[in-house]
């Protein structure tokens, strides 16, 4: 998956994208506006839902917009739409905290922090939901083609000489009720066979060798496509952990972007200081854990990955807050208590949101190359099945040209030539005898080929 692929997808302006969302942009705002004088205590989150609503319209209207051109967006568009929705923030929580409080509206500040803030997660949290989402697709696909291709391997390694049976048995058992039913008929009516007789004889004759013919076409049973399938949310997240320390360090980074100006121009630069230590040292908690495991028990990560990834980040939140509010660094406790539900959900997002955008793109890579490896295996296989029953059939065919289609078409042409000539009632009676004679040796023969055994040709290499 490319970056255009991830970014210009249809998550860049997905409802369910915005929805989830939702959570903490409204805590940011929450943060944001602690100091701001509204009247009533819920004016926070009127701007908050007010900001999202607009924000997210003007995603979603963009993305419609652009996918009438393109099927993806160009990464232009992308960055446009989304920069218009964080200045349209900016724009509605100034305009409601003027209107409504009173107060400097700080159009310039309040646009700057949503674009930064903008530019450092959605980018990162569009690309993680993209390849999570390609994992689930690329997983289905890896078990349809492993499926498929399991089920192409009888013709190359099992029993080719099963294979030239089935095709055998195939023609014999569709033209052996045809040739029972004449034979009834024609020992039933051969004493009082009439011109017009003769001609539904041969009529049916001509059929049953059309018949025969189409068979020799399409003698192998078509297989059913498989449905595609997506992988299940838990085997998708199944992979281990890899580069822990980047992953902290880009989960450290964006928690501080997110949080720090606000705290910074909220409560001073000792409630930043307290937050750039607290948030360090979760990306430390992050990094150490997955490294200790690895280095203790390899294999342990490598099974228990998302578990050892879980309690890293339960330990880091913990550890977060603990410093939050227990630090001293900055003196007034409460200042924290407002800070730490956003810094948690800030690491938790983004601890997934990396995850995703490191682990599972690595992962991902390895797995589309596997697909293409078992993608193009398939099609050699089924390449070279098609021509071995082609094969097949050119030889049944030969096999059957003479002994059953020759004796057809021979009674088809005495038929003709009785129909259309004149003929006593005796010559009449020994065609039929004669017809009959034939029909009985086509049995026979019918039963003679797919009754032959079959050598089976050594499996070549597709």
């Amino acid at each position: 998956m490319t970056l255009r692929e991830a970014l210009g997808g249809p998550w860049a302006a997905h409802w369910l994208f915005l929805v989830g969302l939702l959570p903490p942009t409204t805590l940011l705002v929450l943060l944001q506006e602690s100091t701001t004088p509204y009247p009533e205590w819920w004016w926070p989150l009127v701007s908050a839902a007010a900001q999202h609503l607009v924000a997210g319209s003007i995603i979603l209207l963009g993305g419609a917009i652009a996918r009438r051109r393109n099927t993806l967006m160009p990464l232009s568009t992308v960055f446009t739409v989304w920069a218009l929705a964080a200045v349209a923030r900016g724009f509605v929580a100034g305009v409601i905290a003027e209107r409504i409080a009173g107060v400097d509206p700080a159009f310039a500040s309040r646009i700057a922090i949503w674009l930064l803030v903008s530019i450092v997660w959605l980018p990162a949290m569009v690309y993680a939901v993209a390849q999570f989402e390609h994992r689930r697709a690329v997983l289905g696909a890896l078990d349809v083609t492993e499926f498929e291709l399991e089920n192409e391997h009888p013709h190359t390694e099992v029993s080719r000489a099963f294979i030239q049976q089935q095709l055998r048995n195939a023609v014999a058992e569709s033209l052996a009720p045809a040739l029972s039913d004449l034979q009834c008929s024609l020992e039933a009516s051969r004493e009082s066979l009439d011109r017009a007789s003769v001609a539904e004889l041969s009529l049916r004759l001509s059929r049953l060798h059309d018949h025969t013919a189409d068979l020799l076409e399409s003698a192998d049973d078509p297989v059913a496509p498989v449905a595609m399938t997506r992988a299940g949310l838990s085997r998708a997240l199944d992979v281990p952990p890899r580069l822990p320390w980047l992953s902290a360090a880009l989960v450290t980074g964006s928690t501080v972007v997110l949080v720090l100006f606000d705290v910074w121009r909220i409560f001073g630069p000792l409630a930043a200081l307290e937050l750039m230590v607290s948030t360090a040292a979760a990306g430390l908690v992050l990094g150490l854990v997955p490294t200790v495991v690895a280095a203790v028990r390899p294999s342990l990560l490598a099974t228990q990955g998302q578990r050892i990834n879980g309690i890293a980040l339960a330990l880091s939140i913990g550890v977060s807050s603990y410093l939050m509010l227990n630090s001293g660094i900055d003196p007034i406790t409460w200042h924290g208590m407002l800070v730490v539900p956003l810094l948690a959900i800030s690491l938790t997002t983004a601890s997934a949101m990396y995850y995703s955008a490191i682990v599972m793109a690595d992962a991902n890579t390895e797995a589309d190359a596997r697909l293409a490896v078992l993608r193009a295996e398939l099609a050699a296989q089924r390449a070279f099945n098609e021509q071995f029953v082609a094969r097949e059939r050119q030889r049944l065919s030969d096999l059957m040209h003479g002994p059953v289609q020759g004796r057809i078409a021979a009674c088809i042409m005495a038929l003709n030539f009785h129909s259309n000539g004149d003929s006593t009632d005796t010559q009449a009676r020994e065609l039929a005898t004669a017809v009959l004679d034939h029909v009985r040796s086509i049995s026979r023969d019918l039963d003679r080929i797919a009754g032959e055994d079959v050598a089976a040709p050594q499996p070549a290499s597709p």
